[in-house]
């Protein structure tokens, strides 16, 4: 069996497959996922009727690659090629397929906390479409920042507003968003946290600016008065 090869698809997509192998005299040659057959070349080609690739399957008969159609996120696997001669088996070859999601959407999520001194404690979480393979990098008026899915900022009241954006990237996508953030003890006082997302969405070439403003009060006062 040849060197693997590891190739990465968005979900939607097509592969072709290439098996590697020399045109001679094949008795057979099969198409393995995950060890079971899907495709095999007699005289004919025949597939494997029932498995998950039924009806998106097509064989060339000039180099016997595969190409697969409309990938789900299902058909990530191993997929082995191995030819069949006078002589015994011929080459082979396996291929690792990962089919990933397409990031679709990001939105920050803004967590303000004023502290004591009037300055402000400020949590920014990035919140993806999809969950696996990400990478996260922020920017902070158009200078790197971090590369972790959250970051925290310290800012004080006298400084202006800034833009900080969250790119967010995997395999075969990329996107990001951006969020204005100010620190301001006129709108809350120590001891509430208040958040303001403002969430810059592409769709269909329109900018759509998104505001989101939420209260949450963190301690409470209680006053009885004597009878």
């Amino acid at each position: 069996v040849g060197v693997p090869l590891f190739i990465n698809k968005t979900v939607g997509d097509s592969v072709e497959l290439l098996a590697g192998l020399e045109r001679g005299h094949f008795i057979s040659l099969q198409w393995k996922y995950r060890g079971k057959d899907i495709v095999e070349v007699n005289s004919e080609v025949v597939y494997s009727p029932g498995s998950q690739f039924e009806g998106r399957l097509k064989m060339n008969n000039k180099n016997f690659s595969l190409t697969v159609r409309e990938l789900p996120l299902q058909d990530s696997g191993d997929f082995l090629v191995i030819g069949e001669g006078d002589k015994g088996q011929i080459g082979g070859r396996t291929i690792t397929l990962k089919v990933n999601q397409p990031i679709s959407k990001v939105v920050i999520q803004t967590d303000i906390m004023l502290l004591a001194n009037h300055s402000c404690m400020v949590r920014l979480v990035c919140n993806v479409s999809c969950y696996s393979n990400l990478t996260y990098t922020w920017e902070r008026d158009n200078e790197m920042y971090g590369d972790a899915q959250q970051i925290h900022l310290s800012l004080s009241p006298a400084e202006r507003v800034i833009i900080v954006t969250c790119n967010a990237s995997n395999l075969v996508s990329w996107k990001s968003a951006f969020v204005t953030v100010k620190c301001s003890n006129d709108k809350t006082a120590p001891g509430m946290a208040w958040y303001t997302n403002y969430i810059r969405v592409s769709v269909g070439g329109a900018v759509v600016l998104i505001l989101t403003v939420g209260v949450a009060v963190c301690y409470c006062r209680g006053r009885s008065n004597p009878d």
